[in-house]
């Protein structure tokens, strides 16, 4: 996600277009529309949140590495964690960035249709869970929190 909740779109080297909001959740897969809540939110709205970190079951969360989440080519919604999980060579800079992910600093969630859905930490994530690492700090928004952080 970037600083303005949307997925990113810089690691390739190849930024797929500017859109507005509407025009992203159009493109998005259904299997992805279906996960996050309808929000646009800021990063730094989330981040001047005082919320209290807790530890979250990195197995909870292995779910959403199934979905195509980054972009690829310029092209959104091509590349899901688990393929550069399982082949990291075919997608370096998703890979990097993930090696480089600083897990001192919490990954941010909501539950979301009865699930937490991570909305900032993707890449810290996934690092954990190439670390084998059982749980990650996270914190964790109540869905009027996250309307805090909706911003144009």
């Amino acid at each position: 996600m970037t600083t303005d909740g949307t997925i990113d779109e810089t690691l390739d080297g190849m930024s797929a277009p500017d859109v507005s909001f509407e025009e992203l959740v159009a493109t998005m897969p259904e299997s992805v529309r279906e996960v996050f809540p309808p929000a646009r939110w800021k990063l730094g709205k989330l981040w001047a949140l005082e919320l209290r970190t807790e530890p979250v079951e990195v197995a909870d969360l292995v779910w959403i590495f199934d979905l195509p989440l980054w972009q690829l080519n310029g092209e959104r919604f091509k590349v899901t964690p688990h393929q550069v999980a399982e082949t990291p060579m075919n997608y370096r800079d998703h890979y990097q960035r993930v090696m480089d992910a600083d897990l001192d600093f919490p990954i941010h969630l909501v539950a979301y249709r009865g699930r937490l859905v991570v909305l900032d930490g993707m890449h810290r994530l996934l690092k954990a869970h190439f670390l084998r690492r059982r749980w990650i700090e996270g914190k964790i928004l109540t869905a009027a929190q996250l309307q805090e952080c909706v911003g144009p």
